[in-house]
C-alpha cells in the first residue's frame, strides 16, 4: 500500500509539474504584443513583439496608374508633347524604399523620400536615365531626363497627370 501512495504521489508531482509549465508557457505566449516590427515602417511599433504583416512604408502611398500629359524637349532632335500616356508605380523588390516607374514601356528604379522619389541613375536599352517626381494626393508631377549617348542628345520630358 505504501508503495502505491508513493507512486500516486509521484505520479501527481509530475502532474502538477506539467500543469505549472503549461501555464508558464501560455502566460509567456500571451504576452507577445502584435504589430510592425520593421523600424523602416511608417507604423513601426516599437511595443511589438511579434510582426503580424501590417507593416507600411512611404512608398505605398505613390503606387498605382496615372495618366500623364506633358511635354518632350530634345536638344537635337527637337520635341513634342505627350496627351493620355499610362505611367504606373509600383513596389520595387530591391527594398522598401524603393519603387519603378513604367512610362513609354521604359522601367525605371527609384528611390523614396516621403511623397516625393528620384530615379536612380541607370541605364535602359542603351539609354541613360536620371530625373525626379513627386505625388501628392492624386497627382503626380514627373522629370525624366534621357541620355542617347548615339546622336548625343539629352531629352526632357516633363509630366503631370492624376492617378486613375
Amino acid at each position: 500500500m505504501k508503495k502505491m501512495q508513493l507512486e500516486f504521489a509521484k505520479n501527481l508531482r509530475f502532474i502538477g509539474l506539467a500543469i505549472l509549465t503549461s501555464a508558464m508557457t501560455l502566460t509567456y505566449t500571451g504576452c507577445k504584443t502584435e504589430g510592425c516590427t520593421d523600424p523602416t515602417a511608417t507604423n513601426y511599433d516599437e511595443k511589438a513583439d511579434d510582426d503580424d504583416g501590417s507593416c507600411t512604408y512611404e512608398r505605398d502611398a505613390l503606387i498605382g496608374s496615372y495618366s500623364v500629359s506633358g511635354t518632350i524637349a530634345c536638344g537635337v532632335t527637337s520635341g513634342g508633347t505627350v496627351s493620355g500616356s499610362s505611367l504606373s508605380i509600383t513596389e520595387s523588390t530591391a527594398s522598401t524604399s524603393k519603387i519603378v516607374v513604367t512610362v513609354f514601356g521604359v522601367s525605371l528604379t527609384c528611390t523614396v523620400a516621403g511623397t516625393s522619389f528620384t530615379i536612380d541613375n541607370q541605364t535602359v536599352s542603351g539609354f541613360d536615365y536620371t530625373g525626379n517626381g513627386s505625388v501628392n494626393g492624386n497627382t503626380i508631377n514627373m522629370t525624366i531626363n534621357e541620355y542617347d549617348v548615339s546622336i548625343p542628345e539629352t531629352c526632357v520630358y516633363t509630366l503631370n497627370g492624376s492617378r486613375q
